[in-house]
């Protein structure tokens, strides 16, 4: 928008004139319309003919005030002298001729420029009045009517309470006539579409409107309506609509300012509580400028207090219902949020909740240090602007989540969705701490007391399968690449290629002996950088070249070296990862709705999973040996099914592979610290230690009495240390073979020491192979565990 570089003064001439008024007496006076006494008034003109002539010497007005007051009641009744705000003044000055009471008290008309903001651009009012006038003059010589529709209004700011008023400005023209001194000049169509285009480019208007060849005779009346309440909430709901509306200092105090303006208390205070629903945390944003915090929240607390139990705010949290309470020191008993709240000088509340689909994810208050000045009927004030401070509140816990979830990311990586609110405690402190000390740490992340489970599937021998695959990969691949160089050298006789033939027969002869550490990158820079680049060189060549091509045809296009067998086992072990990988997560929901927990997965060749289960992961819910007992049972069961499914795979892998599986039950609790280096949960303490080194030796244990591996196809064991266990694990074996999925003798089993580990038994049970039996279905799985539970 282009600003015009008018001066202050407004262009064109005002005079005062009582003409057009008289006349509308005067044609009253003719129809019969007043009564009878009225008609002295215009003995009264015979002696003051200056009234009907323009008013230049304001000394007129003051001589004949009384009969030009009487004359007013036709534009405004007397008994409205001190409810109705109008004014009567020269045509676009700020003059007055009459005025109300209300009016005077609202507005000193000597002072209206420094006491009044107004919503014209950059506030310049002589910019508005010009358009106004131009609008006119469009109107009564060229036949234009071009509303502007946009009203016009006044801010006042009270000197003692600095509120706000605002007053919706109503201008009537009726006995405001335009004189033209001259002709009007033409304006073209197309030029008068562009000026309203550029409605205050006002320096653009006035070249076609002359200032000089107008004058405006008469007065204006001019009515002030209170709209406060409405322009206020329009304009709370404008401020709530950026980004940061109830974060940012500034903007907090303006919409706090014009709540108070609202209200008319000077005093009131604005606060926001805001709760996390699933985490049930009170989050405040304690950052420096000390903006949205909970008015519960004492400044010189290290934290906002978080014990709403029983307290106002709870009532109205539960209820979704506006709470007022006028006088908190005659409050039945207070909780410690009343008695927060009575300590921060704060007698009366309001509280308002934000309500999002059905939760509440907020709590609005307003508050004054004097009983009674918020009431119930006060509510229907911030009605309208509830929306707008829960969409507000709702985009600040969106981008505070996206915040703190970074730092989370930065800090920790992906955290499973089990222990994500203590990480969200942790991460909001450190946000906080961060906007005071770039250097600040996040707070150590320590469950106490909690149970491990451990389970691994593991491919049998796949160190020695992968091996066997490289081996007769490589050899096939030497083999083809000495019978080309055979080719070559039949043709071309070169002393070169017979050296390379001999080399070749070498590598041979080494990986059929077997594959030592280091041969796989031993033959692959081979191939690399002596054949193939000897093979590129005869490429051109037209006898040899489509032996080359043939050769070429056996090469994976990504490796360039004969990649058959390897491939064909890598493809068979991601298949086999995915299958237990995907079973896992499936019985993984069952599993947390049985009790929330901590979950992790790890992919080698195998799968190896972990779980961690206990009162501390969980906010507000109790853990007992029950749910212990169903993980055991569940971990079984899973186990089981692993071993149907890779059964049910086996018809479609290219190799003949086998699984292996293993349990470790651990029936003491320990605690688990997450270790920020490594990204990752590990055991906290000394003592916990020994079930990490457990864990991570005991699947290349061996039975004590045979020298056998533990773990054998198509059998599960069951790693213990606790009589107890057994026990327990001989009854879901019963329960198992119920079901018809193990079959034959359970097998009791002493381990050879293990270093760091010994005195470890183990239970071992073999798998049924049918695949006739159904297996457990997901949805009844709980029930059966129950069951089994409840039986013994």
């Amino acid at each position: 928008m282009q600003h015009s570089t008018l001066h202050s003064n407004f262009p064109f001439r005002s005079i005062l004139s009582l003409r057009l008024l008289i006349e509308y007496w005067e044609r009253n006076i003719a129809q019969g319309a007043v009564p009878d006494f009225v008609k002295g008034m215009m003995d009264y003109l015979d002696t003051a003919p200056e009234l009907r002539l323009p008013i230049e010497d304001f000394s007129i007005v003051e001589k004949h005030k009384t009969f030009i007051n009487f004359l007013m009641t036709a534009v405004m009744p007397p008994a409205n002298q001190d409810t109705e705000r109008i004014a009567a003044i020269l045509p676009f000055q700020f003059t007055s001729v009459y005025s109300t009471r209300a009016f005077d008290r609202t507005l000193d008309m000597k002072r209206i420029e420094e006491m009044v903001t107004t919503n014209f651009p950059d506030n310049h009012m002589t910019l508005g009045k010009t358009v106004k006038a131009c609008l006119l003059i469009l109107e009564k010589f060229y036949g234009v009517k071009m509303d502007n529709d946009k009203p016009i209004l006044f801010t006042l700011r009270n000197p003692e309470s600095g509120l706000d008023r605002v007053y919706k400005v109503e201008i009537s023209h009726q006995f405001c006539d335009i004189v033209c001194n001259t002709t009007p000049t033409p304006i073209e169509k197309h030029v008068l579409k562009f000026l309203m285009e550029k409605i205050y480019d006002v320096d653009l208007w006035l070249q076609y409107i002359h200032p000089e060849d107008y004058e405006f005779h008469g007065f204006i009346e001019m009515r002030l309506i209170d709209v406060t309440e409405q322009e206020m909430l329009s304009s709370i709901k404008y401020d709530l609509l950026k980004k940061d509306a109830v974060v940012n200092e500034a903007s907090f105090s303006a919409i706090q300012h014009k709540l108070r303006s609202l209200f008319n208390i000077p005093e009131m205070k604005l606060g926001i509580a805001y709760m996390d629903p699933s985490n049930n945390i009170i989050l405040n944003n304690s950052s420096a400028s000390g903006c949205w915090r909970s008015l519960a929240e004492r400044p010189t607390d290290d934290k906002p207090c978080e014990d709403y139990t029983g307290s106002v705010y709870e009532r109205s949290w539960i209820e979704k219902r506006y709470v007022t309470v006028e006088n908190l020191k005659e409050y039945p008993f207070p909780s410690k949020i009343e008695e927060s709240l009575l300590a921060n000088g704060i007698n009366n509340i309001l509280l308002a909740p934000l309500i999002e689909e059905g939760e509440t994810i907020g709590m609005l208050e307003l508050a004054t240090p004097t009983a009674g000045k918020l009431n119930p009927v006060s509510a229907h004030k911030v009605e309208n602007v509830l929306p707008m401070f829960t969409a507000a509140v709702k985009r600040v816990k969106e981008e505070m989540s996206t915040e703190v979830r970074a730092l989370i990311q930065e800090e920790c990586t992906a955290i499973h969705s089990s222990v994500q609110w203590r990480f969200f405690e942790a991460g909001v402190k450190l946000m906080n701490l961060r906007r005071r000390d770039e250097k600040a740490l996040m707070d150590e992340i320590v469950f106490k007391d909690v149970y491990p489970l451990f389970g691994l599937s593991d491919v049998r021998n796949s160190s020695i399968e992968r091996s066997a695959a490289i081996q007769k990969d490589f050899q096939q691949n030497l083999k083809l690449a000495k019978d080309l160089l055979q080719k070559i050298y039949e043709q071309k006789k070169l002393p070169l290629v017979e050296e390379v033939i001999f080399k070749t027969e070498e590598q041979q002869q080494k990986i059929n002996r077997g594959l030592a550490s280091g041969d796989e990158s031993n033959v692959i820079e081979f191939l690399k950088t002596e054949i193939h680049p000897l093979i590129q060189h005869f490429e051109e060549d037209a006898e040899l070249k489509k032996h080359i091509v043939r050769y070429r045809a056996h090469l994976d296009p990504v490796f360039g070296v004969v990649y058959k067998r390897r491939k064909a086992f890598e493809e068979d072990l991601a298949l086999i990862n995915k299958t237990i990988g995907d079973h896992l997560d499936e019985a993984e929901v069952s599993a947390q709705e049985m009790f929330p927990h901590y979950f992790e997965k790890y992919k080698t060749d195998g799968v190896e999973f972990t779980l961690y289960v206990g009162s501390s992961l969980v906010k507000g819910r109790a853990f007992d040996t029950f749910y212990l007992k169903n993980f055991h049972l569940w971990q079984l069961v899973t186990m089981v099914e692993i071993y149907r499914k890779m059964e049910a795979l086996k018809p479609k892998l290219k190799n003949n592979l086998d699984i292996t599986q293993l349990m470790l039950v651990y029936d003491q609790p320990i605690s688990i610290r997450f270790r920020a280096d490594e990204k990752r949960f590990d055991v906290d303490g000394a003592y916990d230690i020994r079930y990490e080194i457990v864990k991570k030796r005991i699947d290349k244990a061996h039975v004590k009495t045979t020298g056998e591996r533990l773990t054998q196809p198509g059998k599960i064991a069951v790693v213990y240390n606790q009589a107890k266990v057994e026990d327990e694990y001989r009854r879901y074996f019963h329960y198992l073979a119920g079901k018809k999925l193990i079959t034959g003798d359970i097998e009791e089993l002493e381990l050879e020491e293990l270093p760091g580990a010994n005195g470890l038994r183990a239970l071992r049970i073999t798998l049924t192979d049918e695949q006739k039996e159904p297996a457990l279905q997901k949805d009844d799985l709980l029930k059966d565990i129950e069951d089994a539970l409840r039986l013994h």
